[in-house]
């Protein structure tokens, strides 16, 4: 395969792999034309390591969808809508006594409806 062919433009392979990669994730999000995602994908037939970063970013963008649809637990739902808050001052008194005064405070928290 030619350099010519390789691009599609006359451009070198190096810059046709920068462009590759620069549009990886559009690509798999539908958001390219579709000749250029075949062209991006013809390229990785021939280019193996275009097409293990091809494989890379999908898995991570599958393993992304998969980890946002997933709901979490209704005990760590709970846990992040209560937040505690503990502040403590230690301070000298003019006598040379230290004083040290705590307080902790719970909020709870809107959680957003799913």
């Amino acid at each position: 395969m030619s350099d010519d062919d390789l691009t599609g433009r006359g451009g070198s392979v190096e810059q046709e792999r920068r462009d590759l990669r620069f549009g990886l994730e559009e690509a798999l999000d539908g958001e390219l034309p579709e000749e250029v995602v075949q062209r991006m994908q013809r390229h990785t037939d021939d280019c193996p390591e275009c097409a293990e970063e091809w494989e890379q970013v999908r898995r991570m963008k599958e393993l992304v969808r998969r980890s946002c649809a997933d709901r979490a637990p209704s005990e760590l739902r709970e846990r992040i809508t209560v937040q505690c808050r503990t502040v403590s001052v230690t301070r000298t008194e003019t006598d040379g006594s230290t004083v040290r005064v705590t307080r902790t405070e719970t909020v709870r928290r809107g959680f957003p409806a799913p």
